[in-house]
């Protein structure tokens, strides 16, 4: 007699203190059309009926295998046990107070082979007497937040499918985390699947129903130990009379990163009509994030921006400030030569200028490991294509992120870099061969911010005059109106020199190449 074939879908459910109702949720998984399932049910040290009702439901259907703890070791252990006995080649999720469609489990296999991790929308039912919306039901659909994957939970394990071979790039659940409010395990292990590259796909169909329930573990969790302080110095930015909140970097050297951003238009430079409706655009070094909501405040609320940023520091700034704005993506990497670790220098006064080589750190007061993608290689597993902006301030390694992603880089758009030197201008010039220099926008001393535009896209105009700036770099001068101002309180920033640069120190500025529509010109008079 041959052995029975192995499941198709491992269906993983925690149990504790269960029993009212286990037999529901049970139930639901035996009616699904999907014949190919195991059910594994730890029951993490239950004081009720749970076990006895466990025991008769596996005696019922060998499908149902049972686990138990000899202890309540909580949710993520209770999970990990399931999984390490899981034999399917996909892993659902069914927490004991939920249930499934009957459908879901087959819809799942269906689609298996166009995502490794497939996200289901799932019904939320009020089950809380006294509610004023008690026994309604509302659709909840988590593609509504797949730019904010990185930075929060999107979804609970009832809209999670995956293929069971991602555990052994990543590992299961962290059994530290889910025993306090807002303490996600869930939500760690989505972050971790899409950081190793995980494809997602979000499946337009509801997986089952989710009971909310005044009682629920989720809700009855106590709040953790006090955390550290939310990191960097609060502003407002915004145009007219919306501001938003953010954060930028606490260092006295940072001090004047908002004006330069938003009063001076440092980024202003970029011409409108080379963007596409809903632009796509790539900010490498993206720090707190200020260029992505500047982006999306002054061109194109549509836009989608993905922010790479390998600075934990930096990248908890980014993920707060770009909240508010959908279709911002944020990854918790740099893009370099291979993939890897490599060290990060800290600036000894502007946080938000950590570097990986120590030249533009003088002198460093530390160093970090962080985090680094190949390139090209993230670029194409994020299929990016031909991005309307590629943003590049990676202070130093601008060129070899430019010559690592190749004709990615030159099929941009619009390219704007930082430089630090006339040779660091001259190279990025040379690694884009089929762009034309738009703008320049230069300081006495410090780093300068260059704009090219793909050539093609450049229409025919009659030549400008030429000035030559006070550090010994020429581009051409044409005067054009700015946006509307921004409405944020003004403050004077110190006069501090750093390795960024600052608005105290005397900016010389020039503007676009050729005739167009009305675009910023970088200039900043702050002193």
């Amino acid at each position: 007699m041959s052995p029975p074939a192995p499941p198709q879908v491992s269906v993983v459910m925690p149990v504790f203190n269960g029993a009212r109702f286990l037999e529901r949720a049970i139930e639901s998984v035996r009616h699904q059309t999907l014949p190919g399932w195991e059910l594994l049910a730890v029951d993490d040290h239950s004081a009720d009926e749970s076990g006895s009702l466990l025991a008769r439901a596996a005696a019922a259907d060998a499908r149902v295998r049972v686990f138990r703890h000899p202890a309540n070791l909580g949710q993520s252990a209770a999970r990990n046990t399931a999984l390490a006995n899981a034999r399917g080649e996909l892993v659902a999720y069914l927490d004991q107070d939920d249930e499934f469609y009957p459908d879901h489990l087959a819809r799942a296999w269906d689609w298996r082979a166009k995502g490794e991790v497939l996200v289901f929308r799932y019904d939320l039912v009020d089950d809380m007497p006294g509610s004023p919306a008690f026994g309604t039901v509302v659709t909840y659909d988590p593609a509504a937040k797949f730019d904010r994957m990185l930075a929060e939970t999107i979804t609970t394990p009832l809209g999670v499918v995956h293929h069971r071979r991602l555990l052994d790039r990543v590992g299961g659940f962290d059994e530290d985390l889910g025993r306090f409010r807002g303490d996600d395990e869930d939500g760690d292990l989505w972050q971790r699947f899409a950081r190793a590259g995980a494809v997602f796909l979000f499946v337009p169909a509801a997986s089952g129903r989710y009971h909310v329930r005044a009682d629920s573990f989720s809700r009855t969790r106590p709040p953790g130990p006090a955390g550290p302080p939310v990191p960097g110095r609060p502003e407002r930015v915004g145009v007219g009379g919306t501001t938003y909140p953010v954060r930028v970097p606490d260092g006295d050297g940072d001090a004047w990163l908002v004006g330069e951003v938003f009063d001076g238009h440092a980024f202003g430079g970029i011409p409108r009509w080379c963007l596409r409706p809903s632009a796509v655009v790539a900010d490498v070094g993206a720090s707190a994030g200020l260029f992505a909501v500047y982006f999306k405040l002054h061109y194109d609320s549509a836009a989608v921006v993905h922010c790479f940023e390998p600075d934990p520091s930096q990248f908890a700034l980014l993920a707060g400030n770009v909240r508010p704005f959908p279709g911002v993506v944020s990854y918790p990497f740099g893009l370099a030569r291979a993939d890897g670790e490599v060290d990060l220098f800290l600036h000894p006064h502007a946080p938000g200028a950590t570097a990986v080589g120590e030249a533009p750190v003088p002198p460093a007061v530390g160093r970090t490991r962080v985090r680094v993608r190949d390139a090209a290689v993230a670029w194409d597993e994020l299929g990016l294509g031909e991005v309307d902006v590629l943003k590049v301030d990676a202070l130093g390694c601008e060129v070899d992120v430019l010559g690592v992603l190749g004709p990615r880089a030159r099929a941009a758009r619009v390219v704007v870099a930082e430089f630090r030197t006339p040779a660091d201008r001259s190279r990025i010039g040379a690694a884009l061969p089929g762009h034309e220099l738009f703008g320049t926008r230069v300081r006495e001393s410090g780093p300068g911010l260059v704009t090219y535009v793909r050539s093609d896209l450049m229409a025919p105009a009659p030549a400008h005059g030429v000035a030559s700036s006070s550090a010994g770099m020429e581009s051409a001068v044409q005067p054009l109106p700015p946006p509307a101002p921004v409405a944020r309180p003004r403050r004077s920033a110190p006069g501090r020199t750093t390795a960024r640069g600052c608005c105290s120190r005397r900016t010389t500025t020039t503007s676009t190449r050729r005739a167009g529509p009305p675009c910023v010109p970088a200039t900043c008079s702050r002193r």
